[in-house]
């Protein structure tokens, strides 16, 4: 029999089998496809060449659940869509893709970008507390009325914005992670942008909390208090809460430090996890010699401030920054020594671009200047000793202090 017959039923059910999958076409619409396979399964199709693109195959149905009839009648609309323009394929398509949920979107975020363990974690407690309802909902259906609700309903104003903006890159990530055939967006429009039109956002001011000049003397001695009462474990956290204030670095950086990016003999550390993914090169000063000798030896692990648990790092370290707090008095978290840093390089006069480099904040690609200005450890060295000395000194006031006295 010719590859090319009048599809009717009878003809159909007298087609051989195959010894392989074979296809036959329509008299009548000869886009009109019939597929047999060797063990006997008919299926329809409309295959077309569409000017200028690829080819198109529809499937539209098996034998004898489809007739043929019926499947001329498919065949007909589907190529009056594709001389529109408009692809069935592409259609199903998008009707799948169109009722993704959050949770599923947020889960192809996750695989696709390259977060830090921190900020991972940090957007999945925003989905677990603040969108736990949505997780479930297809994101065509979370519009600007449920944005403006959710974000009036999150009691902390810091959380409401940190949810909304966790939330905008979600829906940036759908809108051109998710698009048709020709390009255009599935999800073109990001709800989370009528609080920018309605200027609902709560901008909270950003922390202004530090140590002031008299009350380094009282922090120090607080610390030295509990460390004392410490395990090797707090002992370590009391030690990065120094290094801390002496290198103005961000908790993460400390933890993360390991002894494979200390080198004593050159005087110099580098931090290879930071906040903008670029490594930072130190210098190690005698206070900062004086605090890493007292770390080795006191816990085995490749980390400088180490913790006796199965990672041999420090994992959470407020209860015990929470009894230095409530000891001394005193604003001393993390984020308060990196302030406190800062404020005093900037006192002592530290050049913008040497404080910058010190605390790893990337200069703007409009600063022309900053893109010749290389700083290394070595032109580090004098401003970062120059603001632990003066950090000693005030520490040192009450003779509570056990650094080697400044010169």
């Amino acid at each position: 029999m010719e590859r090319q017959f009048n599809f009717t039923k009878q003809a159909i059910e007298d087609l051989p089998l195959p010894d392989t999958r074979i296809e036959y076409r329509d008299e009548k619409i000869s886009e009109l496809r019939l597929r047999v396979t060797a063990t006997g399964v008919k299926s329809f199709s409309v295959f077309k060449r569409v000017s200028g693109g690829s080819p198109v195959r529809i499937t539209l149905g098996k034998y004898p659940g489809l007739s043929p009839v019926r499947a001329r009648t498919l065949a007909l609309k589907h190529l009056a869509d594709l001389s529109d323009g408009v692809n069935p394929n592409d259609q199903r398509r998008v009707e799948t893709i169109s009722v993704v949920t959050l949770g599923e979107i947020f889960e192809g975020y996750k695989r696709a970008r390259k977060l830090k363990v921190s900020t991972l974690k940090g957007y999945e407690g925003v989905v677990r507390n603040h969108l736990k309802k949505l997780v479930n909902k297809p994101l065509r259906d979370i519009d600007r009325r449920v944005i403006v609700d959710i974000h009036a309903g999150i009691a902390s104003k810091a959380q409401a914005d940190l949810t909304m903006r966790v939330l905008r890159a979600i829906f940036n990530f759908a809108k051109y992670e998710y698009c048709r055939q020709d390009g255009s967006s599935i999800f073109p429009e990001n709800p989370v942008e009528i609080l920018s039109h309605r200027k609902q956002w709560n901008n909270v001011r950003r922390r202004q909390t530090h140590l002031r000049p008299g009350e380094l003397s009282v922090f120090y001695k607080a610390l030295q208090e509990v460390r004392q009462q410490e395990t090797p474990t707090g002992q370590s956290i009391c030690d990065a809460m120094l290094f801390a204030l002496l290198t103005g670095l961000r908790r993460g950086e400390i933890f993360t430090l390991k002894w494979n990016d200390v080198n004593l003999r050159a005087a110099i550390f580098t931090v290879y996890d930071t906040k903008n993914g670029l490594p930072l090169e130190l210098p190690i000063t005698k206070h900062v010699d004086e605090l890493f000798r007292k770390q080795k030896g006191r816990i085995p692990s490749e980390f400088v401030f180490a913790a006796e648990n199965e990672y041999g790092q420090v994992r959470e370290p407020k209860k015990v920054v929470g009894k230095v707090k409530e000891l001394s008095d005193t604003h001393c978290d993390f984020h308060d020594l990196r302030r406190t840093f800062a404020t005093t390089a900037e006192h002592l006069d530290v050049g913008s671009y040497k404080l910058k480099r010190l605390m790893n904040h990337s200069t703007g690609r409009d600063d022309v200047t900053a893109g010749y200005i290389i700083l290394t450890a070595e032109t580090l060295r004098q401003s970062a000793q120059k603001i632990q000395n003066y950090f000693v000194k005030r520490m040192a006031s009450t003779n509570v202090v056990a650094f080697t006295k400044v010169v």
